[in-house]
């Protein structure tokens, strides 16, 4: 007993999305393309901008790629914003001139589809999040949102019925801020109330998910085979539902982080 209560003791996991408990289906990105064409039309068309299918495919990826590039630097913008920026690549001059309720209508226009064709939990992904509430563990999520903004990442969860297990759910579009800025992770720890020491991050990407939280002292598990990251991960696994057997390979103590809050 005296051994094992000098063991590190953890109360919370935070998890990364895309890799790690869910991923795309490629099958249905055609219908996704097709409803956000024909959701998006008529509010482009309302500030005079007439389209093709083909050309708002070509503008909205243009769109998300820059804005992909904005988070390699820690930022993000509000689904809004997003809306703001693909009228821009029509037409720069327009996109100040978006009133707040067609910016609005149109950021759930674009990203709402993924309610429509939602992307599927990834093997072991409903096993590791069950355990994680059987053992009494605070459970985050930290993700980088794209078209998708967090309000619809929500409703898949929902759909999942998995939204449940979640104590903190860290979008960067709401918080403005993406991975790796050390200022979402701690965001985190604090809207769960515990320190990174006590916190197992787990995700698959080196540059977002495995090098800052290591450097932010977190403890890390990455998720399959990608390059390590700068730290490398205290440990892998070939999926998330070999978590808790990783978690015991570290010499960790999974401690019952709810019921310890609610007893202060």
């Amino acid at each position: 007993m005296a051994e094992s209560s000098k063991l590190p003791r953890i109360r919370a996991v935070v998890f990364d999305l895309w890799g790690t408990l869910m991923s795309e289906r490629r099958d249905t990105f055609p219908v996704r393309a097709r409803l956000r064409y024909e959701r998006c039309a008529p509010i482009l068309a309302k500030y005079g901008i007439e389209t093709t299918q083909d050309e708002f495919t070509k503008h909205h990826q243009r769109s998300n790629s820059t804005l992909a590039r904005l988070q390699e630097y820690g930022r993000d913008v509000s689904g809004e914003d997003r809306a703001r920026h693909v009228f821009y690549q029509y037409r720069p001059g327009i996109a100040d001139h978006i009133e707040e309720a067609d910016a609005t209508a149109f950021a759930d226009a674009y990203g709402g589809v993924i309610e429509h064709t939602p992307p599927d939990l990834l093997p072991g992904a409903r096993e590791a999040l069950d355990e994680c509430r059987a053992r009494g563990l605070y459970v985050g999520l930290i993700s980088n949102t794209g078209v998708a903004g967090g309000r619809h990442l929500r409703r898949v969860f929902e759909h999942h019925d998995v939204i449940g297990h979640f104590d903190a759910l860290m979008f960067s579009d709401e918080q403005r801020r993406a991975k790796p800025h050390p200022g979402l992770f701690q965001a985190t720890l604090d809207t769960l109330g515990v320190t990174a020491a006590e916190t197992v991050f787990v995700g698959d990407t080196p540059r977002y998910d495995v090098g800052p939280p290591r450097r932010y002292g977190w403890w890390v598990v990455q998720v399959g085979e990608r390059a390590d990251g700068d730290p490398p991960a205290h440990i892998r696994i070939p999926n998330v539902g070999g978590l808790f057997d990783a978690i015991e390979g570290l010499a960790l103590t999974p401690e019952r982080g709810r019921a310890s809050a609610r007893s202060e």
